[in-house]
């Protein structure tokens, strides 16, 4: 099967309903799609069993015996029919469920679950899953959940990365770092590489919000997750010192009005933060229980000291008018939340929204005894202690591994492999087996035992599988997840023994069904995206793809949840900067490699890394010890926010929240003048400024993709009516089927994945015509497309700041166009500004194509993302009232 290399947001303010119910075409085809069988992926059962008058009304309608004339050598009842699982062990049959004495529904006491009268009687049911199967009769509960476990090692008390304080730089093995440094151990954000400029892009919009919302009193700025603190510092030295060159006035009521209160999870960050003298206070973002601790740090404001009668000085449950927060900010915070991995089956008739659908990844931990042992006697275990503690984890992976490995799915592994092979290499095998998309692992327990049995693929690459995890594990236990934690607990203050820890141990994926309480959890996930995964269901379905793969971090609803009691009533915004994308291109990029848990290492420092094992190659190996990230759903948060009534504003890369032209507004009564700010000065334009402006491939001609990088997202809590957006530039795209008609293609996402379906209808077609050279051009040219499309608006404000807006009219677009002098002094402008960073060809091209557009060249038909992209950052600057006018030299 062909498929593509990982690769590259969209524009106009085109964020129509991302709930909206004219997604609900999409969910009908999807459901047209499953009642077409030339459609689906086939199943294998029906196309191999139902032949010659032996059909499955005839022969499933009942248990092994019912129509025993059905079965011979070559099939079974349990690899043919749908029900089989409904009949195993001796406590139900068909006579007790099914019986003619129970009427048309059977009997009641038979049916939980999906264990239905349709299925079990009617063998008229989707399957179970084999996952399902291969797990009835164990509780999973000591399988770590991948959320839980990345929760315990970024931030838990015990050996959690940031709380022990590997994080700053100086913490070494032993954590805590030094008290010298602002600098993290790991990265370097973009407020501490920018410092000064990014904090007063922020300040100049936290000051156009300021003047939106009626010049509010007080003003309070939250922000969640600060790091360093750098931040924070920056955007409250640039209100005190009026870095923004505001009119005295105005500065003194915007200076008096403003407050700035962190929220921090981390305490070794929260100790960095207030050694700076800035206020912070414990919360976690991914919980809403943290509002009412934020308020009550609010309503401490130092205003507050001699008039605590005064509203704003009344801590409450929620926000009010007067002691809410106004804006609630975070940058590089929630690329840490907690994710889960989930997968969706796409044979038979699966229901997006139904859970059983669907399976969820957990983590199994293993270790040999020996070295079990070994590290138990240096902890101190008395001989019998560590004695009883191996016999604990061996009875535990006894009775849950082999009893897996003895499920109807297990037992035909076992006919496979050898006879001494480890239970815990059967069931890991067949988890691992899940990957190998080549496979197209079927979703329903009775054509997984078919395709184990009688597909010699499936079964050599089983057996392959089986014989490497047997070699690996033949003397290891599994580690329940509480015997885990109790460990890392033993070892939080032993950094050598701990690092030999995690040497021995390993971490096996494992596919488990969705419990209850995490059903409950995303149920507004299933509704929110429905349309969007119904979409990358057809498409992916259409390839023979087994099953999409989705990461969701349920943090990310709970954090919009908390933003929403810290807004109050009155409302405000809500500004996040972090890397990562929208729902469907984060989607496509997981669904093609199905070893991709959108779970990724940083670049690891030397100093981290003494005495640790690889840590690269499979993030969960040097867990608490190393950082971890994950790119963002932006659809997801703006879709948490719609839920609650509220808007998208902005979504685009962040570079886009800066403005060097002037922003002239009449609000309130009140006319403002505001200033532009840019980041990039006089000086030398460093890798973090050419990062801030998208120019961010590699510059050896490779063209590396950068769709998951830097976005801002901009959410705002309606109050009484909708203001103008704070950020007049022009927005991408959150969801695909609102792409821009300008763009010819987009390059907010996986190259093929946009590609494939501009090419028609059949998708195998598509991929017939593709050859290593359109790969390789597709690659290139999506990834200029991202990056050009910035550049265009950055040329556009550019001129706008310099020379105004009449030079961006249609006539004088067209005039300059013609006039090789004209052309060639602004040309010489431009290139002075960004030609070191852009080079001169491409600054030429991207200037020409936005003027061409300008000028009314074809303006009918889909162009370029960069020339729409500097059509509509002008009208949006010169045509809104009040705009961008001339602002002078800078």
């Amino acid at each position: 099967m062909v498929w593509w290399p990982l690769p590259c947001v969209a524009l106009l303010p085109v964020h129509g309903d991302l709930l909206a119910r004219d997604g609900v075409s999409s969910v009908q085809e999807w459901e047209d799609s499953l009642a077409d069988e030339t459609a689906a992926l086939r199943d294998v059962s029906s196309d191999v069993c139902w032949q010659g008058g032996f059909t499955k009304e005839r022969c499933c309608r009942g248990d092994p015996s019912t129509t025993s004339e059905c079965w011979d050598g070559s099939y079974s009842f349990g690899e043919c029919c749908p029900n089989a699982d409904c009949w195993m062990g001796d406590a139900f049959t068909y006579d007790f469920c099914c019986g003619d004495k129970y009427g048309a529904t059977g009997n009641p006491a038979c049916w939980s679950g999906s264990f239905t009268h349709q299925l079990c009687c009617l063998a008229n049911a989707t399957s179970n899953s084999w996952a399902d199967i291969l797990a009835s009769e164990i509780e999973t509960e000591q399988f770590y959940k991948m959320d839980d476990f990345y929760t315990d090692a970024q931030y838990g008390d015990e050996w959690g990365y940031y709380s022990k304080g590997h994080v700053l730089l100086g913490g070494g093995k032993g954590g805590q770092g030094t008290e010298s440094t602002q600098q993290f151990a790991h990265f370097t954000t973009y407020p501490m590489a920018l410092s000064p400029h990014f904090a007063r892009v922020f300040c100049r919009l936290l000051f156009i919000m300021w003047v939106q919302l009626n010049e509010r009193a007080p003003f309070r700025i939250v922000e969640m997750g600060a790091g360093s603190g750098q931040l924070a510092y920056d955007t409250q030295q640039c209100v005190r010192t009026n870095a923004l060159g505001l009119a005295p006035a105005l500065w003194r009521r915007w200076a008096a009005a403003f407050e700035y209160t962190i929220m921090e999870r981390s305490p070794a960050l929260r100790q960095r933060q207030q050694a700076r003298g800035l206020r912070s206070v414990a919360g976690d973002a991914q919980s809403a229980a943290s509002c009412k601790s934020v308020l009550a740090a609010l309503a401490a404001s130092p205003a507050c000291t001699g008039g605590l009668d005064a509203p704003e000085c009344q801590a409450t449950e929620r926000g009010t008018p007067e002691a809410g927060a106004s804006v609630v900010l975070s940058n590089e915070l929630l690329d840490a939340f907690a994710p889960v991995k989930l997968r969706f089956g796409l044979y038979g008739k699966p229901n997006i929204t139904d859970c059983r659908s669907w399976q969820e990844v957990s983590l199994v931990h293993t270790i040999t005894e020996e070295k079990l042992q070994e590290l138990l006697r240096v902890l101190g275990y008395s001989q019998d202690m560590a004695d009883s503690t191996i016999s604990q984890v061996r009875g535990y992976t006894d009775a849950t591994f082999c009893a897996m490995a003895n499920s109807t799915i297990g037992l035909e592994v076992q006919k496979q492999v050898s006879a001494n092979t480890s239970c815990l290499a059967i069931t890991f095998s067949l988890s691992e087996l899940v990957n190998h998309l080549d496979l197209g692992v079927p979703f329903a327990s009775h054509n997984m035992r078919m395709r184990i049995r009688k597909d010699g693929k499936l079964s050599d690459r089983l057996r392959m599988i089986t014989e490497r995890l047997n070699s690996e594990l033949q003397t290891s236990v599994a580690l329940p997840r509480d015997v885990y934690r109790q460990v890392r607990h033993q070892l939080r203050d032993l950094p050598d023994l701990e690092a030999e820890f995690l040497h021995a141990t390993q971490t096996h994926l494992f596919p488990v069904s969705i419990g209850e309480e995490r059903c409950e959890d995303l149920q507004w996930w299933f509704k929110a995206h429905e349309a969007r995964i119904a979409r990358l269901a057809l498409f992916y379905r259409k390839l023979g793809y087994p099953a999409l793969h989705l990461v969701v971090r349920p943090g990310e609803d709970n954090f919009v949840d908390l933003v929403d009691c810290l807004l109050g009533p009155t409302g405000g915004f809500k500004l996040s900067l972090d890397y990562g994308a929208n729902f469907e291109g984060l989607a496509h990029s997981l669904s093609v490699d199905g070893t991709n848990d959108g779970i990724f290492v940083p670049p690891i420092p030397h100093e981290l890394m003494e005495g640790l094992p690889e840590c690269h190659n499979f993030w969960p190996k040097c867990a608490g010890r190393i950082d971890w990230t994950t790119f963002v759903d932006f659809t997801n948060l703006a879709a948490a926010g719609e839920w609650r009534g509220w808007r998208t504003v902005f979504y685009g890369p962040q570079n886009l929240l800066e403005q060097l032209s002037r922003l002239n507004m009449s609000l309130h009564g009140q006319s403002y003048s505001i200033p532009g700010y840019a980041v990039l000065q006089d000086g030398w334009a460093s890798r973090h400024v050419k990062g801030w402006y998208g120019r961010e491939s590699d510059m050896d001609g490779t063209g590396v993709q950068r769709w998951t990088s830097f976005k801002a997202l901009l959410l705002e809590k309606p109050s009484a009516k909708e203001s103008l957006s704070p950020i007049l530039f022009p927005s991408w795209h959150l969801d695909a089927r609102l792409v821009d008609p300008c763009w010819s293609f987009d390059p907010s996402t996986v190259p093929l994945a946009d590609w494939i379906p501009r090419q028609g209808n059949d998708p195998h077609d598509a991929l017939t015509k593709l050859t290593d050279e359109i790969n390789q051009q597709l690659g290139r040219q999506y990834a200029e497309g991202y990056e050009e499309a910035q550049l265009a608006v950055r040329l556009v404000d550019f001129l706008v700041a310099k020379s105004g807006c009449d030079i961006l009219r249609q006539e004088a677009a067209a005039s300059a166009l013609e006039q090789p002098g004209k052309w060639n002094a602004m040309r010489k402008r431009l290139l002075l500004k960004w030609g070191d960073m852009w080079g001169e060809e491409t600054v030429t091209r991207v200037a020409r194509g936005v003027f061409e557009r300008l000028a009314g060249e074809d303006v009918a038909n889909a162009t370029s993302p960069f020339a729409c992209a500097g059509q509509q950052a002008a009208a949006l600057l010169c045509d809104l009232p009040g705009g961008a006018s001339k602002a002078g030299g800078v």
